[in-house]
């Protein structure tokens, strides 16, 4: 069995830039572990538009949007979580410390940042399904109309993302769930 025309086009693609690619990721990150990880996510979205991929066509700028693209989310995901951190901090100070709503308030907080942890580790639809569901309240026929998928697939990756919800929580957590 032969390789598809897409593959073997993709593998020369990743042979030829994939050093760029890294040396840009790293320049930006500084950090060889991230630059990797990047460099891989770079990839794998190169990977989920080949369609979009003409022959002929130099592939180095929409590589290059690509790895900015990741390395600016992965320092804005870091931001917000930094953020969080510091504002849970804070709002601890300022609550009153009985013993009870001291630990209730710092589970619940807790809780929240494992959330935000899982959705950010989500795939990109589905987390933007997730969030403009939960967050921001769309129904699933405003959110298909929003991202322009059907609504099948909203539900789809809504029902993805609260059974990871539900599997990364639990484990976190250590909840027995067999009750």
């Amino acid at each position: 069995m032969s390789d598809s025309p897409v593959k073997i086009k993709f593998e020369q693609l990743f042979a030829a830039n994939k050093d760029k690619i890294y040396r840009f990721a790293r320049k930006l990150t500084g950090d060889d572990s991230r630059a990797q990880e990047l460099t891989q996510q770079c990839f794998i979205r190169l990977w989920e538009n080949m369609d979009k991929v003409k022959e002929g066509q130099d592939i180095f700028p929409l590589l290059f949007v690509y790895i900015k693209n990741l390395v600016i989310d992965e320092a804005r995901k870091y931001y917000r979580e930094k953020e969080m951190i510091s504002k849970a901090a804070t709002e601890e100070k300022s609550q009153p410390q009985s013993e009870e709503g001291g630990d209730r308030y710092m589970m619940r907080k807790e809780f929240d940042l494992q959330v935000y942890k899982v959705v950010g580790a989500m795939p990109e639809q589905r987390r933007n399904v997730y969030e403009l569901s939960r967050y921001h309240g769309y129904n699933n026929k405003e959110i298909a109309d929003k991202l322009s998928i059907s609504v099948a697939t909203v539900k789809s990756h809504l029902g993805s993302a609260l059974q990871t919800l539900r599997q990364q929580l639990q484990s976190h957590f250590d909840i027995d769930n067999t009750k």
